[in-house]
């Protein structure tokens, strides 16, 4: 009887470990499971952030190339891109690793990085020649852009260097454009629509009374009552009479430059008001200190008269109805 006991004992126990056993691998087993499934639920969750992410890049790299086309369209062409240039900006970033649908995307941000790079070098280039072109007139041109500049000083945040790239082209176009206006300022349109020189820059005799004596501009002939042009961008600063010079217009270019148009029969303009290239100020006339029916027309740096006739000369065939006199 104590034989069968104990027998009985021992199965029991060994019954109970294995059970005991059992469940113990069954507890392991469903926790493994839980682990996999929590693995799962943060490699679905990092994928959909991933795609969230590819989405944004999408919409930042489908505005940066609206800007891009916009500038190209209204400054230029045709810009070249060098393709090493090109193949030196690629990287990778996390969301074209993990997903293999953002690698295009990255291609075509590298090649937008590029691209701007390329249109920033057209831009400087560009920059440099309207520079040069104010440089043939005597003026600074650094002087001419830099003025009447000021305002609050607010830092410029940028996300990441394809954006810090487009922040500097914005930079030099920006510096394009003023240069560009500063040049369209300097008076270097015809003032009058039939242009006909009767009067030199320089010393010649006096008409009135033969002595030698300074003509500190140049006089065109014309009709009575002929339209007489800005020639540049400016502001009135003074419209009226003026001694010898009877009815007078003066408009200040910017950076010291000043233009005179004088001997009106009239006078279109107020001052203070801003006129533009081209535009109508007066009417050529007699007034003043005149011989005949003319236009008196004088440029002026910084108070000093100088030759108009480089400015002018500046655009082809202004002078080519000249005649000497």
């Amino acid at each position: 009887m104590v034989s069968i006991a104990a027998l009985a004992l021992f199965g029991w126990l060994a019954f109970t470990l294995v059970m005991v056993g059992l469940q113990v691998k069954g507890a392991s087993d469903r926790i493994a499971l839980d682990q996999r499934e929590v693995q799962v639920a943060e490699s679905a969750a990092r994928v959909d952030r991933y795609r969230d992410s590819v989405d944004a890049q999408i919409a930042r790299v489908e505005q940066r190339q609206q800007i891009l086309d916009a500038l190209v369209d209204r400054y230029f062409e045709n810009v070249e891109v060098d393709p090493e240039a090109e193949a030196e900006t690629a990287a990778s970033d996390e969301s074209s690793e993990a997903i293999p649908e953002a690698a295009g995307l990255a291609a075509l941000e590298n090649r937008q990085l590029a691209f701007a790079r390329a249109l920033r070098v057209a831009v400087d280039r560009r920059t440099v020649e309207t520079a040069a072109q104010i440089r043939r007139f005597g003026i600074d041109p650094n002087a001419l852009a830099n003025q009447g500049m000021g305002g609050p000083l607010i830092p410029a945040s940028v996300r990441s260097h394809v954006d810090d790239e487009l922040a500097e082209l914005e930079v030099s176009l920006n510096r394009l454009a003023v240069m560009e206006l500063s040049l369209r300022s300097i008076p270097s349109a015809t003032p009058t629509s039939r242009v006909s020189l009767s009067s030199p820059f320089g010393l010649r005799r006096d008409p009135f009374g033969g002595g030698r004596a300074m003509h500190n501009g140049l006089d065109f002939r014309g009709a009575h009552g002929q339209g007489i042009l800005a020639t540049g961008d400016g502001r009135v600063v003074f419209a009226g009479r003026k001694g010898g010079y009877g009815n007078c217009i003066e408009i200040d270019h910017g950076s010291g430059v000043v233009t005179r148009y004088a001997h009106l029969s009239g006078i279109d303009v107020r001052l203070g008001q801003q006129v533009d290239r081209g535009q109508r100020i007066g009417r050529m006339g007699s007034t003043g200190r005149s011989t005949a029916t003319h236009l008196h027309y004088e440029v002026r740096i910084n108070g000093r008269a100088v030759n108009p006739r480089p400015f002018l000369e500046a655009n082809r065939n202004v002078l080519e109805n000249e005649s000497a006199g």
